[in-house]
């Protein structure tokens, strides 16, 4: 079991928990999030739309994209170029998917999916989108699933690669004026790799797709998402490895971490549709993992390893057979530990790394995502300051007043103006270089990529060109939008009742898809804390839905039915946020004196009022 005392004690051995931070407001976290969320659709190929692409001479790229005959046009461009990198696309895709499952309530619906509002009201700040019933992070995720839907094409065929990197390279233009050009400089029609021996990218792919099978409402895509997935875990199990791009994302980065791709997709198949097979399938997948070269390198695509750690420990109650480190708190102590800044305590600032934004956003959601399926008050009050306190530098709270995501502003944080990204300058002239990009068209400024950073300078590079600092990636952003979505999901959660969005019908089958989000209750209470009373009162009752109070202690019972909780203070401030898939929560209570319990189920909501002692 995860010893969460241990976790925080050690923490404050290099001072996390008892630093004080700047503290952003929710409307600053609210702006990031939007950002960094709609960055996603200006990374989209094929027929989009892509917001940075609509008001172009050229408005989609790509559409001509197939495999043997097939088409397979669509996905996310991975970088600042045109091509299609599944290696880091799967990794990008399965984090804000599992993101989105796990913290939906701090995803809000802030734009339409289709940025016609945009396009209508010439407005592309966050002020110019309108909601639409969607949250707008699972239309990004729907257009990125459709592709994957594509591209597992058999058990035998997967797409992994579109485009060459050294054509895609040769002009600075947008992906709808270079889908014009010939073949020889990134053109239609492209190279399409659709039969590597690769088991990292089709089992990633995989994941993603099972998650989106559970989480969208819609049961349509609830079943091509799961045939797909289905079929991409098939062509993943009978390969091995990853797909090598010479050049660009070498085979040889991965350092035989390719396991996490089937263990990960078969752990999600097996959420998802509760079959045994599968369970049993991800446990193998699970102990061949080579945990030991996980723990050396900042969490990313090409090291997926300290989630696998944890989604198999409160997935499958999984521990690794090799290495030192049997928990997940183990892991990611040592893994974070040992990427300690002494003097800033953040997660590792080191000037020598590549890429280093890439550990505090990677950090930020692995303990947010820690919290949430430990869901004690001892795990969310530390998550609740590593993730800020991380997220807050990133966003601009540090000495220099650096943010380094494109367009983020707030508080007077100088934000990147010369990412190394084609399409912000929205240059549709193939003869102009590199070094004479035009300034960006003004809805571009808000592109919403976190670059790859320096952490040796206190000002921003302004050379476009040099992409190991300026380079903006679909990978890089996918955990900080989640981490994102964690601080609103506790400061700030929004219900679907909250954004008008009709609840999801249940009338599918039971044996095609579960909407359960974990196999085994993760809300367990706190008990390190003893109440005096042993007294257990039963407070109220509605329908079926029960409450028990044992001092500090409250359970919900609710049958077998889910439910939302929120705890309130006399001021009305919300202090504590759970939910329960399986009808039965415990938790204790935190702070003094009476607080008010709101509990939503099937649209039902049910106030109760309790004294904690």
């Amino acid at each position: 079991m995860v010893n969460c005392k241990h976790l925080f004690a050690t923490l404050l051995t290099f001072g996390m928990a008892a630093e004080c931070f700047a503290a952003l407001s929710v409307d600053d976290y609210v702006e990031a999030a939007w950002m960094t969320t709609r960055f996603y659709g200006a990374q989209r190929s094929g027929q989009g739309p892509n917001w940075i692409l609509q008001e172009t001479n050229h408005p989609t790229s790509f559409t001509k994209d197939n495999y043997n005959g097939k088409d397979v046009s669509g996905g996310w461009f991975d970088c600042g170029d045109h091509v299609m990198y599944g290696q880091s696309q799967g990794y990008a895709s399965y984090v804000l998917a599992l993101a989105y499952a796990e913290f939906t309530e701090g995803f809000y619906d802030l734009y339409t999916g289709d940025y016609s509002d945009y396009k209508s009201s010439k407005d592309y700040s966050s002020k110019g989108g309108k909601p639409n019933q969607v949250r707008d992070l699972l239309e990004e995720l729907r257009y990125e699933a459709d592709f994957w839907v594509k591209a597992a094409i058999s058990s035998s065929n997967f797409v992994t690669v579109k485009g060459d990197g050294n054509a895609d390279h040769q002009k600075w233009v947008t992906a709808g004026m270079m889908s014009t050009l010939g073949s020889g400089e990134g053109g239609e029609p492209r190279y399409v790799k659709g039969d590597a021996d690769d088991a990292y990218t089709p089992g990633m792919a995989a994941a993603m797709l099972a998650v989106m099978a559970r989480v969208d409402p819609i049961q349509e895509n609830k079943t091509k998402y799961l045939n797909a997935a289905k079929t991409a875990y098939s062509y993943s199990k009978s390969h091995k490895g990853v797909t090598n791009s010479s050049g660009f994302y070498e085979s040889s980065w991965w350092q035989d971490r390719w396991q996490d791709g089937p263990f990960l997709a078969a752990m999600e198949l097996y959420r998802t549709t509760k079959e045994e097979t599968y369970k049993s399938e991800a446990s193998t997948w699970f102990q061949k993992i080579n945990f030991e070269q996980g723990n050396g390198t900042p969490f990313a695509y090409s090291n997926a390893i300290p989630l696998s750690v944890l989604m198999g420990e409160f997935v499958l109650d999984l521990e690794p057979e090799r290495g030192s480190q049997k928990t997940t708190s183990a892991y990611l102590n040592y893994v974070f530990k040992r990427k300690r800044d002494a003097e800033e305590k953040y997660f590792s600032l080191s000037t020598d790394q590549n890429f280093p934004v890439r550990t505090p956003s990677g950090g930020a959601f692995l303990y947010g995502l820690y919290a949430k399926f430990k869901g004690d008050s001892v795990s969310y009050a530390l998550a609740d300051t590593l993730v800020e306190q991380n997220i807050n530098f990133l966003l601009g709270d540090n000495k220099n007043k650096k943010s380094y995501v494109v367009g983020y502003t707030r508080n007077g944080a100088k934000a990147p103006d010369r990412p190394h990204h084609r399409g912000y300058y929205g240059n549709e002239d193939p003869g102009r270089e590199i070094s004479g990009a035009p300034q960006p068209p003004e809805r571009n400024k808000y592109l919403g990529g976190m670059i790859a950073g320096n952490f040796k300078s206190g000002s921003h590079d302004g050379n476009q060109s040099n992409w190991q600092v300026n380079e903006v990636c679909v990978d890089m952003n996918a955990p900080l939008v989640g981490a994102l979505g964690y601080i609103l999901s506790r400061k700030a959660p929004k219900t679907n009742s909250d954004l008008g969005i009709p609840e999801e019908k249940k009338d599918e089958p039971k044996d095609t898809v579960s909407t359960d989000t974990l196999s085994r209750d993760t809300l367990a209470a706190d008990t390190s804390k003893k109440d005096s009373s042993d007294a257990i009162h039963a407070m109220a009752t509605a329908s079926s839905l029960k409450l028990f109070q044992q001092g500090s202690k409250i359970t919900l019972m609710n049958g077998c039915s889910a439910f939302k909780v929120q705890v309130f203070d006399l001021k009305g401030n919300m202090v504590q946020h759970f939910s329960s898939e399986n009808g039965m929560l415990s938790f204790d209570l935190k702070g003094k004196g009476v607080m008010q319990i709101r509990v939503t189920s099937n649209g039902y909501r049910k106030v109760f009022k309790v004294k904690s002692l």
